[in-house]
């Protein structure tokens, strides 16, 4: 049975992180998984290539100067529902974390990070972001 080309091809995953050295890590490791990567070093970057590159997911740190990742989300989820987000970041308080999950995240992952479960949860989001219609 042929399955829809969206369904076929590799995921497009944004990753937004003000931390050089995390973005690096996770264009290679998930490039190497079969993942389309874009990566921005802040918030508003985040957005642009949101909206060129048009990904299914986006990774997203929580603690950025400017634009905050509990603020980006917002923004996210609101503009473009169909964008799974999720928050990927060292230190996080418990209110903070429940905060980005009322905002609209899919879920919240802490570094240092396991990229083979990562990759399962962006394709699990991914199946998501298909199954929901792209915003009007």
């Amino acid at each position: 049975m042929l399955m829809p080309e969206s369904m076929t091809s590799n995921p497009k995953v944004v990753v937004v992180d003000d931390e050089k050295k995390f973005l690096h890590l996770a264009k290679k490791n998930l490039s190497l998984r079969g993942f389309e990567v874009e990566l921005a070093e802040a918030g508003e970057e985040g957005i642009a290539k949101i909206y060129y590159f048009n990904p299914k997911v986006v990774l997203l740190d929580v603690l950025m100067p400017r634009l905050t990742g509990d603020e980006l989300v917002k923004m996210i989820t609101d503009w473009r529902p169909e964008v799974q987000v999720i928050m990927v970041t060292a230190n996080i308080s418990p209110e903070a974390r429940e905060e980005c999950m009322r905002n609209g995240a899919y879920a919240y992952v802490q570094k240092p990070v396991n990229f083979n479960q990562l990759a399962e949860l962006i394709q699990e989001a991914a199946q998501k972001s298909e199954s929901l219609p792209p915003a009007s």
